[in-house]
Order: structure tokens, then sequence, then C-alpha cells
């Protein structure tokens, strides 16, 4: 899809990655939601807390093999802005980054 993309093994190294990286290094997170060591619930949680606004909303889609609607608001609840399900479907990958970015604030 034209993306260049760096891989993190759990939701404490995303967190530290957000936190060690300059602001506006990354476009958007495809967050896993089941990881070792912190889940894509909480590393979400702490990221929508650190203290720079751009990047506490960077834009995170959750990325799950749970399909049900109490999953996905789980996930709006830790202020996800999108689901996307496992077994991934790469057309409907692709229309939900593109309608996730189309609504990041460019000044962010």
């Amino acid at each position: 899809m034209g993306f260049v993309v760096k891989a993190v093994e759990n939701g404490i190294l995303c967190v530290n990655e957000m936190l060690h990286q300059p602001a506006n290094t990354y476009d958007l997170i495809l967050m896993d939601i089941q990881m070792p060591n912190m889940d894509g619930y909480k590393a979400t949680n702490c990221i929508r807390h650190l203290s720079q606004p751009e990047k506490a909303n960077i834009p995170i889609i959750a990325m799950s093999a749970n399909a049900f609607e109490e999953d996905k608001k789980k996930a709006f609840d830790v202020k996800m802005n999108d689901y996307i399900t496992k077994p991934i479907d790469f057309q409907k990958m692709e229309e939900v980054l593109k309608h996730v970015l189309s609504k990041k604030d460019p000044l962010s």
C-alpha cells in the first residue's frame, strides 16, 4: 500500500516508541489488541494520556480476531479511531486507513 512500517513486539514497546520519537514521526498506529506484556487497550490508554497533543492524538486502529460488538466498544471506549478484524481483508484495511488518515488534523 506504499506505507513505511515499523513493527514492535508489544504494547510497552509501542508506548516507549511514542515517548522517545519526535512528534509526527508516525502517521498512525495499527494496534494489535492481544499482545504480551501490555495489551492494545492499555497501550492506547497510555498514548492518549501523553502530554504532547501531537502524540496523544495520533490515529490508532485496533486489530483483533475478536469481532464481537463488546470488543469494538471497548476499543472505542479507549479512544481508538477504528477497528479491523482478522484475518485481514486488505481492501477493507485500505479503506479504513484512507478514512482515518483523511480525518487527521493537518495542524496536529
